[in-house]
């Protein structure tokens, strides 16, 4: 099989720029023969803009792109999380920006595998590919939905097969197969119909797409490195080949590796806080001018 183009995005504002362009770092590393990456930001400082720049002239074997997301895309995006971003609804206008396969990156993950291997995914004649969201398969796996899980469920059609429903933290896109669908771009950037949901970007990606998503293995998105209960939590659903390891470990919810640590965080995944430190320190070797932390 022709593997497509593929592109690496990442969309990030001040708060999750450092996590971010550890990311990007970390994939770099990880891809021995080098990535097409664009650097998606939304009101970074000079400064920052630099630090990106300094990270993209250690990977010469890559291309790093940068563009700035303009205000005006986002003036209609609202958000009733303070973890999640109207920044994250960025990733709405990927198509819009490039064409091929894009993986789009939430900044809060580590990345642990070459993610060149997205380009030979079969995506099964689908425009997206993403990984059923773990806290929903939790809670279906348990039988009992919890409050929160059950407010979320309660906004979504009734048609939508919630078995179905992925996070948007890692997603595979075929940008090519999503312009070739009318209006369906449009949709995406209208960012106001999103403003109702609790997920705000999640729950309109899985909307926009119903019917129209592969499920890739667990080993693409997986929750604070817990990858064997990730796949009992979905056993016998569809997926896309299994990874032997995680390629990307995302750290969902508010509570993230670098902020102090916490007895929920490090009960979820401590040896994956604890690696996603110890990537923290060879950044810092690697960028002895960027700090850890950016003024609040």
């Amino acid at each position: 099989m022709t593997q497509a183009p593929l592109t690496i995005a990442f969309v990030s504002d001040p708060g999750l720029f450092l996590p971010s362009l550890r990311a990007m770092d970390a994939a770099l590393r990880q891809a021995p023969g080098g990535l097409q990456v664009l650097f998606l930001g939304a009101n970074l400082t000079p400064q920052m803009w630099d630090w990106v720049a300094q990270v993209a002239a250690k990977h010469p074997q890559s291309h790093i792109r940068t563009e700035v997301l303009p205000a005006e895309w986002l003036a209609d995006a609202r958000s009733p999380k303070d973890f999640i971003t109207s920044t994250a609804l960025g990733r709405m206008f990927l198509p819009r920006l490039t064409t091929g396969r894009v993986l789009y990156l939430d900044g809060d993950i580590m990345v642990t595998g070459d993610l060149s291997k997205a380009a030979g995914i079969d995506m099964q004649g689908n425009p997206l590919a993403g990984v059923r969201d773990f806290s929903v398969m939790k809670w279906l796996s348990a039988g009992q939905p919890h409050a929160g899980l059950q407010r979320q469920i309660d906004v979504l059609p009734d048609d939508l097969d919630i078995k179905s429903y992925i996070n948007s933290g890692v997603l595979l896109m075929d940008t090519d197969a999503i312009r070739a669908i009318p209006d369906l771009v449009d949709l995406m950037e209208d960012v106001g119909a999103a403003a109702g949901f609790p997920t705000v970007d999640q729950d309109r990606i899985n909307l926009l797409f119903k019917g129209r998503i592969t499920h890739l293995d667990p080993a693409w998105n997986c929750s604070w490195g817990r990858l064997k209960l990730q796949r009992k939590h979905q056993a016998g659903l569809p997926v896309t080949a299994k990874n032997a390891h995680p390629l990307v470990v995302h750290f969902h919810g508010p509570h993230k590796p670098w902020h102090p640590l916490r007895l929920s965080s490090l009960s979820r995944g401590g040896m994956a806080v604890w690696r996603y430190r110890r990537d923290m320190a060879t950044f810092r070797r690697r960028f002895p001018d960027i700090p850890d932390h950016l003024p609040k």
